[in-house]
């Protein structure tokens, strides 16, 4: 269940940033409001924000740092591959001690 809220979360966050793409909002100078985007500013759009992905450049208007999505795009990556090795070390041992 966890995962699959997860995989969710991504694929909004990753509509966003296509939204912002398509737009070209991607520095202050070209930063439009999310009306403008066809987004909405939900629970994905929060998570950006927070993260500095989407960055407001003038009141109510909105732009994508690619540099910041590469970024934490690769800590996520490095997550996953980090729980996959402790998972793959750990699920065995589980057998061992029985």
């Amino acid at each position: 269940m966890g995962a699959a809220v997860v995989a969710v979360i991504i694929r909004k966050e990753k509509d966003l940033v296509a939204h912002f793409r398509v737009a070209r909002a991607i520095d202050a100078a070209s930063a439009l409001a999310p009306g403008a985007l066809g987004v909405e500013q939900r629970h994905a759009w929060e998570r950006l924000v927070e993260r500095a992905v989407i960055r407001e450049a003038a009141p109510g208007a909105y732009y994508l740092d690619e540099l910041t999505w590469g970024a934490l795009r690769r800590t996520r990556r490095r997550m996953a591959v980090v729980l996959l090795l402790l998972f793959a070390v750990l699920f065995p041992m589980l057998f061992l001690l029985k």
